[in-house]
């Protein structure tokens, strides 16, 4: 075997050990996870698994913080090899001069080593092995790549291990914000961990501190001027608490991802604000049992999530609920969703902006929705509907819409935790019958606005029509709840918002959620465990809160008119529907640019009357020359009923003349109210025993018309003006008929129990 051969067989087993001396990962210690804005602001962190505060590595060194440690600890770092052999001379010969262990010679690169070797003994071959180690370092990485590594990882003091957690232990700031001073303070101590400590070692960790900053005004990195200012800059105190600006995103992102470092888009100044107004209104909230809330801020521009309030916690010592991140939580929706139905139907030609929609009682397989005062309009133009969040109306809309279309809808919105099929919701979803979360209810119109918006980026396609959206928000920018409360008036804000509140069943939930050209804000309040508290509604709880939230935000335009997306059209000023020859009064209104429409009006017509205009009469009973023609606004008899309580304009037809030919007009006076077909009645019994009935309720045409009742071909009495009837009624099934005087009758069949 040749001498080459033999050395070759001698040297390739030590030139791969040398190659493969160092593990492909170098630290394995648990890190902290922590949470960081766009701009570098620490929003929050988490101590590691091991007790540490440490944070995940930087990317690279801050400048200050790099020239302090270099010269402190391994002025030549930038030249060798990761063996320093002039600093291992100047020790042999101290060492040896003084007779023991006065100075090291590791360089940055060898301590690297050692930090990566925590359980290594401390003896000369474990030093000489370092050296090696550290070479083979230096072929590897960058000598920036190494220094960061030895930031991220050198001991600070306690339980901080790495720069970026000691400086936001230390001195409340990110490392790359440090003056002079606090650097230097920082590269002293991983050779000295334990001069932190307060009241142990101030003046010597002083005199090392000014010790660096002379060395480094000798090199001429800082002046004397510097150096004297940074002098005199204190040491730091205790440490600080870490910041836990949004403590349930991050714990979120924990869940989701473990402990490592987020970033995120959250706007710091404004998360800020956001935590301040929630801990103002939970001190008075917190007055009526109300515990928790949740705030979602959104771009509608660039879709970020831009403050995120999970819930109260930490603002009363064992606050109930206030683990849960709301923001995700399922709650029911109350009247949330009825904008996206009304854009819904206008999108599909159902109705127009505002068209009447009856509001009248409702009763469809013993569901039996209210309005909030338990009163109703009879008639109500469709975006007077959601600015008053009128509950019959807008179930009256969903039937016409169809419940299965409207949940395909929904969740084309995003609406996911909306599960189940359309049978098991029925019509009561538009009323809180369904689950939603802050988060899917904020994205939801961010959508629609960022539809109206030309420069928003990170869309999806939805199924509104640009057209439906903005006159959507024109409705609800009109908004006012005088039915509720009108507090929301006193709240300024940054301009025109399109807002929209909820209050679910026994008063759970209370939400509100507005949009403008700019931001979407979304409030949630309430108690995550469910429990309701009297006088807590979307009004009264969560808008002042959304309002205030937009007084933060800077100031924004309003969303232009899509007129890509709308056409004029000319409809009935009374009725909001497409005008028919005879309307007297019209206006033109934009609409979505689609090829349905609603029929024309159908509640103007043309009435004859005699001509002192006292009753309406026809060729059978008054002379045709003689008639008067005029055009009449006429409402069915159960819509007029109640639309005349609230709209004192409005003239019924006169009655019809004595010698009228009734079998000459079809349509039926008659409306019952009360019963509805099919409902089952239940009667009460008094403190005596005694059956208390049940009041019948009907409407005619005629203001003055005599009504007759009959139960069962039984019959009951007679009514006029109000008709309204106590009956008692045995358990069973019976029939209810209504007759007046010519003839005219309606019937209903209902169970008595």
């Amino acid at each position: 075997m040749s001498k080459y051969k033999k050395l070759f067989l001698i040297l390739s087993p030590l030139v791969l050990l040398y190659i493969f001396c160092l593990p492909w990962k170098m630290f394995r210690a648990p890190v902290s996870a922590t949470l960081t804005a766009a701009d570098g602001t620490l929003l929050g962190a988490r101590i590691a698994a091991d007790g540490q505060w440490h944070f995940p590595p930087a990317e690279s060194v801050p400048d200050k913080f790099a020239k302090c440690i270099v010269c402190y600890e391994d002025k030549r770092f930038w030249w060798h090899p990761g063996i320093d052999f002039l600093s291992i001379g100047r020790a042999i010969r101290q060492n040896a001069r003084k007779g023991e262990v006065v100075s090291g010679a590791s360089t940055i690169t060898m301590q690297v080593i050692r930090l990566s070797r925590p359980d290594a003994p401390r003896n000369i071959p474990e030093k000489l092995l370092e050296a090696v180690m550290a070479t083979r370092l230096e072929l590897r990485h960058s000598k920036r790549r190494i220094l960061l590594m030895y930031a991220s990882n050198a001991p600070f003091g306690g339980n901080v291990v790495g720069l970026d957690a000691a400086a936001w232990r230390y001195f409340g700031r990110s490392a790359d914000n440090l003056s002079w001073a606090e650097s230097a303070t920082l590269a002293v101590l991983p050779n000295s961990p334990a001069l932190i400590h307060p009241g142990r070692n101030r003046a010597r960790l002083l005199e090392k501190r000014n010790f660096l900053l002379d060395k480094l005004c000798a090199e001429g990195t800082i002046d004397e001027l510097e150096c004297e200012l940074a002098k005199d800059e204190p040491l730091p105190d205790k440490p600080m608490p870490m910041p836990d600006k949004a403590y349930h995103l991050l714990e979120r992102l924990r869940a989701q991802g473990g402990d490592k470092a987020y970033k995120c888009s959250i706007d710091p100044a404004l998360q800020e604000r956001v935590n301040l107004l929630a801990r103002n209104y939970f001190e008075i909230y917190h007055g009526n049992l109300v515990d928790n809330m949740g705030i979602l801020v959104r771009s509608v521009r660039t879709g970020e999530i831009l403050a995120y309030y999970g819930n109260t916690r930490g603002l009363a010592p064992g606050l109930r609920g206030a683990d849960v991140d709301m923001i995700p939580a399922r709650r029911s929706s109350g009247s949330t969703l009825k904008p996206l139905l009304y854009a819904a139907m206008l999108q599909s030609g159902r109705i127009l902006p505002s068209s009447l929609i009856k509001d009248t009682p409702y009763h469809h397989d013993n569901f039996s929705p209210h309005n909030y005062l338990r009163t109703f309009d009879g008639a109500v133009p469709a975006d007077e509907v959601i600015q008053r969040s009128l509950n019959v109306p807008s179930v009256r809309m969903l039937e016409q819409y169809g419940a299965p279309q409207f949940l395909e809808l929904l969740r084309d919105m995003g609406f996911t935790s909306i599960d189940k099929d359309a049978d098991h919701y029925g019509l009561s979803l538009i009323l809180g019958g369904a689950e939603i979360t802050l988060e899917t209810l904020v994205g939801a119109y961010r959508e629609m606005a960022a539809s109206l918006t030309d420069d928003a980026v990170g869309t999806k396609k939805i199924p509104l029509g640009r057209g439906a959206c903005w006159l959507t928000f024109e409705a609800l920018s009109k908004a006012g709840r005088p039915e509720e409360e009108a507090s929301w008036m006193g709240y300024s804000s940054s301009g025109r918002i399109a807002w929209k509140t909820g209050t679910s069943w026994g008063n759970r939930d209370a939400w509100s959620v507005g949009v403008n050209r700019d931001y979407v804000v979304g409030v949630w309040v309430g108690n995550s465990d469910g429990e309701g508290r009297a006088q807590m509604t979307g009004v009264s709880y969560a808008s002042p809160v959304m309002f205030n939230v937009f007084s933060a935000l800077p100031p924004s335009r309003w969303f232009s008119k899509p007129l890509d997306d709308l056409v004029p059209l000319e409809v009935c000023a009374r009725s909001g529907l497409p005008a028919s020859a005879v309307c007297p009064e019209r206006d033109t209104v934009w609409v979505p640019d689609i090829e349905q429409r609603p029929d024309e009006c159908r509640f103007h017509r043309v009435v004859h009357l005699d001509a002192e205009q006292r009753y309406m009469v026809n060729s059978s009973c008054y002379p045709v020359e003689k008639m008067v023609e005029k055009v009449w606004f006429v409402l069915p008899p159960a819509m007029e009923w109640y639309y005349m309580k609230n709209h004192l304009d409005y003239r019924p037809l006169p009655p019809k003349h004595p010698d009228f030919d009734a079998a000459s007009d079809t349509r039926n006076p008659i409306e019952i109210l009360y019963p509805h077909p099919g409902v089952t009645v239940v009667t009460t019994v008094d403190l005596t025993g005694r059956e208390q009935g049940v009041v019948v309720r009907a409407a005619h045409r005629d203001p003055h018309a005599v009504l007759y009742w009959h139960l069962d071909d039984q019959y009951l009495g007679k009514t006029t003006g109000d008709h309204d009837l106590l009956i008692r009624p045995e358990p069973g099934e019976h029939v209810l008929v209504v007759m007046d005087e010519g003839g005219a009758s309606r019937s209903v069949a209902f169970t008595a129990k």
